[in-house]
């Protein structure tokens, strides 16, 4: 019976993530414009013709139409597909991980998705994500729900905001022009919020090293000098280290340790 349990939990939190990712990609394409996420309905973007329910389930629909508007045949972005699938293995595994405490990951992952998409595309965190993601971070530890006590949750906010600061300000210093937005800086305090000061190292050290290597791999491709300036946006870096952290970033830190015999 538990093991019968346990495959529906893990059904419904993967079909949940499909569902809630599929709201978020409404939330990627219109918060940044100002848009209503209510209203309009669903809509072609290219001949508004209304979406049905049933071409409107996440993932089953996407690959049923081929990937195309019913009405009108014009190519839906696999993007769409994407975020449904990433937001539906990440419920999964955030129930496998957690448990009965997996509902207050899929908040923060949810947060996490839609900073991601909305930074790559438009180079901006939203409020929402950060001074919400703070908020919520000191809200559940202070409740004794989250993922590290209240005391880490504040000193994390803190040093998670200083630290990137600090590295923006000498970034900007360097470059002579704005190293990051202020965004991230508030990113990074979120993530101290939420799981505390050496989840900020983590993500500092993880993020910067993934978005050298691509920077470098980007003016590589695209034949850009080493001494230009490309922008790149840092948001979904930090949220890919984050949720690295989320669910195996403490055995990282621990083989590491022991690596170097500290341990």
């Amino acid at each position: 019976m538990a093991n019968e349990l346990y495959s529906v939990f893990s059904i419904f939190s993967f079909a949940l993530g499909a569902c809630i990712a599929s709201f978020l990609n409404v939330v990627i394409y219109r918060v940044p414009k100002g848009e209503s996420i209510v209203r309009p309905p669903s809509h072609c973007p290219k001949c508004n013709a209304a979406i049905k329910w049933w071409q409107n389930i996440p993932i089953l629909s996407y690959i049923a139409l081929r990937g195309r508007c019913a009405a009108c045949k014009t190519r839906i972005s696999p993007r769409y597909l994407l975020v449904e699938t990433i937001g539906a293995f990440l419920f999964l595994f955030a129930f496998w991980r957690f448990g009965i405490a997996a509902p207050l990951a899929w908040v923060w992952l949810s947060l996490m998705i839609a900073g991601s998409f909305i930074d790559y595309d438009y180079k901006l965190l939203p409020d929402f994500v950060t001074i919400g993601g703070i908020v919520y971070g000191i809200a559940i530890s202070v409740a004794g729900l989250g993922f590290t006590s209240w005391k880490l949750s504040l000193v994390g906010a803190i040093f998670g905001f200083v630290l990137l600061w600090l590295v923006r300000a000498l970034g900007s210093i360097a470059f002579r022009r704005e190293a990051m937005g202020m965004g991230d800086v508030f990113l990074m305090g979120a993530i101290g919020a939420i799981f505390g000061p050496v989840a900020v190292l983590f993500c500092i050290i993880f993020s910067s090293l993934v978005g050298s290597i691509f920077g470098v791999t980007m003016i590589m491709l695209s034949k850009t000098r080493l001494g230009g300036f490309m922008e790149i946006p840092y948001g979904p870096y930090i949220c890919a280290a984050c949720i690295l952290w989320m669910f195996h970033g403490p055995e990282i830190v621990v083989s590491y340790l022991h690596m170097l015999g500290l341990n």
